[in-house]
């Protein structure tokens, strides 16, 4: 997937989440590119919203707002990721919506939600004035590593170094 069409489906997905005061933050993939990691290369969009909005966002898609429901947002269990999860297909980028998901890492499970990983995001700016939240670099780090994508945490480290070594 070209990085352009994800930024163009984000801004749209922005501009339809903020319409119904649906907050979120960007995680997956497309964070660990935003944080700077340029060997990633994100397919698809991966928001956390708050289990409240989960079911605004199925409105959302009944009305009509060129986003279609690929899968509904349920709960869902895997041996590592268990929670609210769905997928929508937007401008033809899927965007996959998860919500109160528990993350096992070290053999225990952390609750992840929209309200308790808020503080630990960051902002970052893309085309047209559109904000994104995205997880810090260290809390990007810990999913990666938890869901075995060992690449993405040596990508992240590396930028953390790089960006430690510029403020010496």
């Amino acid at each position: 997937m070209h990085l352009d069409k994800l930024v163009i489906a984000l801004q749209r997905l922005h501009k339809i989440l903020s319409q119904h005061r649906v907050k979120y933050i960007v995680i997956g993939s497309l964070a660990d590119y935003l944080l700077g990691a340029s060997t990633v290369k994100p397919r698809d969009i991966d928001i956390l919203v708050s289990a409240e909005d989960v079911e605004k966002i199925d409105i959302i898609a009944q009305a009509g707002q060129d986003i279609i429901i690929v899968r509904p947002i349920r709960y869902q269990q895997g041996d590592v990721i268990r929670g609210l999860y769905g997928k929508v297909l937007l401008d033809e980028v899927t965007v996959d919506i998860l919500a109160d998901v528990l993350l096992r890492y070290s053999d225990k499970w952390s609750l992840i939600t929209y309200k308790s990983l808020l503080p630990c995001t960051i902002e970052v700016r893309l085309a047209d004035a559109v904000v994104a939240r995205i997880p810090c670099p260290e809390i990007q780090a810990i999913a990666d590593r938890a869901l075995s994508r060992l690449d993405r945490v040596k990508a992240i480290e590396d930028i953390v170094k790089r960006k430690r070594s510029e403020v010496r």
